[in-house]
């Protein structure tokens, strides 16, 4: 391996990082995955090592950018507190040196807004829930140490995310007509890990930017396009959601880097997910 390539350091690498981490092989660069498992990719350096527990990451090397590919390991502040803002932080206090960038994948869930309207990377973040308040304190601190892409995304589905699907198929969800939209925003994890990937190797990124296919769509009409597919019939909503008209995002920061999501809307993406079963 030629050590005069620029390295790169997925942490948390799971299933977005791990993609994330075969494109930039594939790009030529250095790449080393830092996860609890060793699970790896092909070309890439597996490094066993977990965010949570600073003795485990004493080994880490040196890294020219760190994307931050961190799941929750729970869905509560605890969880929130180790993915989003101790662990980062647990992680450059380990390493050599702090790198020229980082790339850090948050969430559409700290804009808060609930009435339907459109959203940009602009518009300022408005946690309603202390887990996405944790999530914009760990953006701030991160950003306030070296100089950072953050990347909020929206719901992630593809290849082994398909519990919206199984939901359909069972009957867990329903739709409520005469309601007003529900928009819901969601991004294929192909297409996240291609921004991701394109932030870190890119002369200028943003600061900011909101990875979303660009198709905002009411929940009902996704739920109706995947009954039809699977061929079933959906009931009314067994649990209506208590903030029922959502927010719209766009993704002019990532366009204008000249990413363009190869699943521009729910069916390209669905349809790809739905052949896969």
């Amino acid at each position: 391996m030629n050590d005069s390539l620029p390295h790169v350091l997925i942490a948390g690498a799971g299933d977005v990082g791990l993609t994330v981490a075969t494109a930039l092989v594939g790009a030529g660069l250095r790449v080393s995955t830092l996860n609890r498992s060793g699970r790896q990719t092909d070309g890439a350096t597996p490094i066993v090592g977990d965010l949570s527990n600073p003795a485990t990451l004493g080994s880490v090397p040196a890294a020219d950018v760190v994307i931050f590919t961190t799941a929750p390991p729970t869905r509560d502040d605890i969880g929130y507190r180790i993915a989003y803002l101790d662990g980062p932080q647990a992680l450059l206090d380990a390493l050599p040196r702090d790198p020229g960038r980082a790339v850090l994948t948050s969430t559409t869930g700290v804009y808060g807004a609930d009435d339907g309207r459109w959203i940009t990377a602009a518009d300022d973040a408005a946690p309603t829930r202390s887990t996405a308040a944790l999530v914009v304190e760990g953006e701030g601190r991160l950003a306030a140490r070296v100089p950072t892409t953050i990347i909020r995304s929206a719901g992630i589905y593809g290849p082994g995310r398909h519990r919206l699907i199984d939901q359909v198929r069972h009957g867990a969800v329903g739709v409520t007509p005469g309601t007003p939209a529900r928009w819901t925003n969601r991004i294929h994890r192909d297409d996240l890990a291609a921004a991701l990937a394109l932030c870190a190797v890119h002369p200028s990124p943003p600061a900011l930017a909101i990875a979303v296919d660009g198709a905002p769509t009411p929940r009902d009409t996704v739920l109706c396009w995947l009954a039809d597919q699977l061929g079933v019939e959906l009931g009314p909503d067994p649990d209506p959601p208590r903030h029922p008209m959502g927010k719209r995002c766009r993704n002019s920061e990532l366009r204008d880097l000249g990413w363009e999501p190869a699943y521009p809307s729910y069916r390209e993406g669905y349809t790809s997910v739905l052949a896969s079963l």
